[in-house]
């Protein structure tokens, strides 16, 4: 019997779903894949948590329940009992490496391995081997030029030091500036008190209230310009 097994995180939606379509695959369509078992898991799922509405909803659309789906944490013996290890996410392969470092030649993600996996497989290694050219060329790099990275931040802070020191002084001296003129302002304050405001409000945007007062506010100007006119 060969084992498939499909990994997601909580086992409730992709992973659970992916096993539920391919068992409906296999049997709808008769496929002559011989003896086989299809299982799923998640790498922090809860056991026996039901799947997720949305995902019922959906399988349900296409006549598949997920009704009686029951999640699964993932486990070493699910890992050594799986013959293909099919993952969502690439930091799904991730987890499963970490429980089981052996699972590596027979674990992909899904669409890794429906892209021809082997060859992406040797990519991705390949990949990784640049990036670790590239840390230990970091790490060398900052090593020769730590002494004056030092020196650059050291000169940062100090600049960043003095320049808080000139905004507050700057605040210093605007507050002295209006404390003379705070007299000033009180008057003004009282004047503008007595002048009526001469804008209608600008509704653009605003709750559908903010349309209301303009409305009102040029009813009660148009009311005055008509007692205005009747006046004359």
């Amino acid at each position: 019997m060969k084992t498939i097994l499909f990994v997601c995180t909580g086992n409730t939606c992709r992973s659970s779903m992916a096993e539920a379509l391919f068992k409906d695959f296999v049997e709808r369509e008769k496929h002559d894949l011989g003896d086989i078992k299809i299982i799923s898991a998640g790498t922090n799922a809860i056991k026996g948590d039901r799947a997720s509405f949305p995902s019922i909803e959906i399988m349900g659309e296409k006549g598949i329940s997920l009704e009686n789906h029951k999640a699964q944490p993932l486990t070493k013996e699910l890992i050594d009992e799986a013959d293909l290890i099919l993952t969502m996410t690439t930091n799904h392969k991730g987890a499963v490496l970490d429980i089981a470092p052996e699972a590596k030649e027979k674990l992909y993600t899904l669409k890794e391995y429906v892209n021809n996996g082997e060859k992406l497989n040797d990519i991705l290694d390949e990949m990784n081997g640049i990036y670790k050219k590239i840390e230990v060329k970091k790490q060398q790099f900052m090593m020769e030029n730590q002494k004056k990275l030092k020196e650059l931040r050291d000169k940062r802070e100090a600049l960043l030091g003095e320049l808080e020191n000139i905004d507050e002084e700057v605040r210093r001296i605007e507050g002295d500036f209006r404390e003379t003129i705070r007299e000033y302002e009180e008057e003004l304050g009282s004047l503008k008190a007595r002048v009526p405001e001469m804008d209608i409000l600008d509704p653009f945007g605003q709750p559908l209230n903010a349309y209301r007062q303009s409305a009102r506010d040029i009813e009660e100007a148009l009311q005055k310009l008509l007692k205005k006119y009747i006046k004359k």
